[in-house]
């Protein structure tokens, strides 16, 4: 791996509709090509959850989204609940007109849909392949949560996060588990996004409403109706509420951190912190974060070194990438990403194709990538 990391924004996100996504990167391309000066970079800040708790508003707007439950489950399915777009645009419209720093350009992003280099990287909504990336973690045991090893520490980052469907899912599996003996099971979730505003008014508040929605549902008679899915729902956000909500997690064994920024030696060294040795298993995800490429270098560089760094003698650390196999118009896509991760690594990581699907517009793929000749689990 090369010493030095390139620098260039980062990609979060890609929306459904393919002639939004391709307007949205060509403009985002145009603007990097033109010779307009950039936004200087964001460099990387860890945040606490208590540090974010007390800014939610009163109360919080939510739709339900249904993950294909696992293969073979006789269980209910696993279904997350996120923020209302409008819900978010609110609260950005209201902190615009208090504060000193202002919203406005990520207000427009939010609403005319605009990537913008440095500024807004479309962390506010949810992207197609984030689904994907959700539906194959739901449907296998990627963290070992199913496994007796209450010694074995769970380590879930993911790049780019977002409305963090694929973390949700997991984080959903670990609440729908039987708590007793879940305190043994310790599992730490890293969200990462460049823009601290996304986690703070999306993830975290993602976060908060999937755990409300299945605790609530536990304590539910199972012949009770269910909630529909496309209905709106809101949620009152008191200090009980939250409260019940950090205690929780604390007795599940779960921990929580965000990190907002640029990808950087600096950001490895937040996510992973000083000592990431141990028996712990990491799972790095990422949804449409290699469309651009001026963005592939330093994608590559971080995604590659938090691996290497996890990685330890007895678990080996693996990646997950769901992108499109091409993005038209901006240069983007799987093979030239793989074309970058070669060139850094050699052959040092092995790339293999986890899900493929080829009847959806253009073909869309889930990248498993690992350190090659390990003979750890």
């Amino acid at each position: 791996m090369a010493s030095t990391f390139s620098f260039g924004f980062s990609g979060d996100d890609i929306d459904i509709d393919e002639s939004e996504i391709n307007d949205e990167q060509e403009q985002t391309t145009s603007a990097e090509g033109a010779g307009n000066p950039l936004p200087e970079l964001i460099e990387a800040k860890t945040h606490e959850i208590g540090e974010w708790l007390p800014t939610l508003p009163s109360q919080l707007s939510y739709n339900r989204l249904t993950i294909t439950k696992p293969q073979n489950d006789s269980g209910r399915e696993i279904t997350l609940a996120r923020r209302e777009i409008f819900d978010v645009r609110t609260q950005l419209m209201a902190e615009d007109s208090t504060e000193q720093d202002s919203n406005e350009e990520l207000i427009a992003g939010l609403e005319e849909g605009d990537l913008k280099p440095n500024v807004y990287e479309g962390g506010f909504k949810t992207w197609e392949c984030a689904l994907d990336l959700g539906r194959l973690v739901a449907n296998e045991d990627l963290m070992g949560f199913a496994e007796a090893d209450v010694n074995l520490e769970r380590h879930v980052i993911e790049l780019g996060a977002g409305t963090a469907i694929p973390s949700l899912t997991l984080f959903a599996q670990l609440l729908l588990k039987n708590e007793s003996g879940l305190s043994k099971m310790r599992t730490h979730f890293t969200f990462a996004d460049y823009n601290s505003t996304v986690l703070r008014l999306v993830t975290l508040p993602n976060l908060l409403l999937t755990w409300n929605e299945i605790v609530s549902r536990q304590s539910t008679p199972a012949d009770a109706p269910s909630a529909a899915e496309d209905g709106d729902e809101e949620l009152d956000i008191t200090p009980e509420l939250l409260d019940s909500f950090v205690k929780d997690l604390s007795t599940r064994g779960i921990t929580v951190a965000f990190i907002s920024g640029a990808w950087s030696p600096e950001f490895v060294n937040l996510v992973l912190g000083e000592n990431s040795e141990g028996n712990r298993r990491t799972l790095v995800m990422a949804s449409e974060t290699i469309y651009s490429p001026s963005s592939l270098g330093i994608f590559s560089e971080t995604l590659l070194e938090l691996l290497r760094r996890s990685t330890t003698p007895t678990v080996k650390s693996r990646a997950l990438i769901a992108a499109k196999k091409v993005y038209f118009g901006v240069g983007g896509g799987v093979d030239e990403f793989l074309t970058v991760l070669k060139g850094i690594s050699g052959n040092q990581f092995d790339v293999k194709e986890k899900l493929d699907i080829k009847s959806e517009g253009v073909g869309r793929v889930v990248l498993d990538i690992s350190e090659s000749g390990s003979g750890c689990q």
